[in-house]
């Protein structure tokens, strides 16, 4: 279990060997569904690795990775591979699984899986969560799954400008089922926007350290 995670959060940092390795052994499984080269432990690595390199005009490994979900009936590895979707940093593609997970081939309680969404991706994911919300909110907006939806999409995001932006939005959209979940998400983003501003002052204090020590008296 370890070791999965291990590898999978390298192949999001996009190592290179790593995801050389995991897309070879992935192309063996497509090939051989009982193949030993690619363990239950170490797929969703594997398709992270997958998903990392495919564009809108390399999305051949994309195909198979649906075909997989298509043809596999262990919800286990359905739920594994939406959870790897939408690691792409091609919004074009972002935006194609988005759309899947609201498709019949997804269930509706599994759509939350595919929201791990790469950082390449949040804008469009908003834009989706906005043109689609009518539906989202008719879909799951009687359940708790609906806050999942929020959160995944807008907590990431980092800037007071995105913050009064989501706040504007459902200002005429909230309801008792998703305010806590809204709320607190907001607070996030006002957080991540805290910690960015004080980076950049720490870059800053660098730069200006690096200056004075360069003058001569």
């Amino acid at each position: 279990m370890l070791r999965g995670e291990l590898l999978t959060a390298v192949a999001e940092f996009g190592h290179d060997l790593t995801q050389k390795e995991a897309i070879r052994r992935f192309h063996a499984f497509v090939n051989d569904r009982n193949t030993p080269l690619l363990h239950p432990d170490i797929r969703k690595a594997a398709y992270v690795a997958v998903m990392q390199t495919v564009t809108s005009s390399n999305r051949s490994d994309y195909e198979s990775l649906l075909r997989v979900y298509r043809e596999t009936d262990l919800s286990h590895e359905k739920e594994r591979i939406l959870r790897s979707l939408a690691s792409c940093p091609d919004p074009d593609i972002i935006l194609e699984v988005l759309n899947f997970l609201l498709s019949p081939e997804v269930r509706s309680q599994d759509a939350i899986f595919g929201l791990a969404i790469s950082k390449e991706g949040r804008e469009i994911a908003w834009k989706w969560l906005k043109d689609n919300w009518e539906h989202i909110s008719k879909t799951w907006g009687s359940g708790s799954l609906i806050t999942r939806f929020i959160s995944a999409i807008v907590s990431p995001f980092s800037s007071v400008e995105k913050a009064n932006e989501v706040e504007e939005f459902f200002a005429t959209r909230s309801k008792p089922s998703i305010a806590r979940t809204l709320k607190q998400s907001i607070e996030r983003v006002h957080i991540n926007s805290k910690w960015v501003q004080s980076i950049r002052k720490e870059r800053e204090l660098q730069e200006v350290v690096k200056e004075l020590a360069q003058w001569r008296y």
